[in-house]
């Protein structure tokens, strides 16, 4: 499989080289570098596995990167559902509560709110724990469930 991964932790990014080390893998770590690789070569890739919480731009030599985007994960969405990019897509968080401008939204909710909004190409979301390897077979149930349909 083709994987395009728009995460920005190098623990997480571990974690997701070793599950798909049989697989030919593109790492970017923002909005821009994972927008930019998806506008040019979105048909390229089998699966996103897709970060929430992901900085503007790449960090560069002098600095710890640029303004993280809480929801910089939902922008890339959008974006994917403006430009009819329909690379399957899967949200792959370490957070089950996301802070809004009216209170939360659990990570369930998120979910269920991208499985209506983005039907076309989102396939769910897979909560990570540093702590545990459950996120693994969570995983592995929408990647098969994929290649099922």
């Amino acid at each position: 499989m083709n994987i395009l991964i728009i995460e920005d932790d190098k623990k997480k990014v571990r974690g997701l080289m070793e599950y798909f080390r049989k697989d030919d893998v593109k790492v970017c770590e923002s909005f821009q570098s994972g927008m930019r690789e998806l506008k040019n070569n979105s048909e390229k890739y089998d699966f996103l596995i897709l970060d929430m919480t992901i900085p503007l731009w790449e960090k560069g030599r002098n600095d710890i990167g640029g303004n993280y985007e809480q929801f910089g994960g939902e922008k890339i969405l959008r974006e994917m559902k403006r430009r009819n990019l329909m690379t399957a897509t899967i949200l792959f968080t370490m957070f089950d509560v996301f802070p809004t401008k009216t209170g939360t939204i659990t990570f369930s909710e998120l979910n269920q709110n991208y499985l209506e909004h983005f039907s076309g190409f989102y396939r769910g979301a897979v909560f990570y724990n540093t702590n545990e390897d459950n996120w693994i077979e969570a995983l592995n149930k929408l990647i098969k469930k994929q290649s099922d349909e």
